[in-house]
Formats: structure tokens, sequence, C-alpha cells
């Protein structure tokens, strides 16, 4: 028998290997995709970017949330294959600061970019999201509005 000090319940060991077990999202997270993007890395695909900074306005938790349901729920398909992928980027990271230059950013940005053999081709600064104050209903139009000019058929 173990000493005291070393002696833990199943439930303990069952709640340890829920903790550990990453989740599906996490999995997503871990993919080859850098900078907390999800999906897999592609040469070619559309990439969503969502700029912000450490300190975030009341905004910009919801407009997140809308966007990650829109992308895993409405584009799933073209998700999971690679066809587009989805970044959350901070841009007060020093690693980040080369963003700012290379979508001429000055703030909080969503920033939707076609990359072709790995180098963004086109991109647009969807600056309108923050003039739209009608709820998550009118950004997810506004969203996928934008996102289907990017991806054909969608």
């Amino acid at each position: 028998m173990l000493p005291a000090r070393f002696q833990v319940s199943m439930a303990s060991i069952l709640l340890l290997a829920a903790l550990m077990t990453p989740s599906p999202m996490h999995a997503l997270a871990e993919s080859t995709l850098p900078d907390g993007c999800l999906g897999t890395l592609q040469e070619n695909q559309i990439v969503i970017y969502y700029f912000h900074r450490k300190f975030r306005c009341q905004a910009c938790g919801p407009l997140e949330e809308t966007l990650r349901a829109m992308v895993q729920g409405r584009y799933e398909q073209q998700f999971r294959t690679g066809v587009l992928a989805m970044c959350v980027i901070n841009l007060d990271e020093p690693e980040n600061r080369h963003f700012l230059d290379d979508f001429r950013l000055l703030s909080n940005s969503l920033v939707i970019a076609e990359k072709r053999k790995g180098v963004v081709q086109r991109f647009t600064n969807l600056e309108a999201i923050w003039d739209i104050t009608e709820g998550t209903e009118a950004i997810a139009g506004f969203l996928h509005r934008e996102v289907s000019r990017y991806l054909p058929g969608s």
C-alpha cells in the first residue's frame, strides 16, 4: 500500500485524465497553423484573420465568438478540408507585429486573405464590421457575404 501522500482517489484520476485530454477545439488549435490559428495549413486557402490587442473593447468578444461559430458551422466542410482557416492574433505580441505592415493595419481588424502557393494574393480589411450594431445575426450576415466573395459556391 502507498503512503497517504501518494494515495489518489479514482475520481481524482478521472478528473486529471479529463483535464489532460484535448478537446476537439484544442486539437484544431494545435494543427499546423501558427499563432492561435484553427484549421490545417494549405498552400492555397482562404484565411480569416481576427487581429486584436491585449486589451479588448466591448464588441471584440461577441465578434470573435460569432466569427468562430460561423467558420465552424456554416463553413464546416471548407474549414475541415483546409480550404478555409481562421487565425486570432494578438498584435501586441512581438512576433505578430509584422501583420501591421503586411495588411496595413492601424488597430483591431478583421481581414480575409487568399493565399496561393503560400503567398497572400489579395486581402480585404473588413472595416465596416465595427459599424454593425444590430447584433450577432447582422454580423454573421455581413461575414457570410464577405467570405462568399472569396469562397466560390459557399
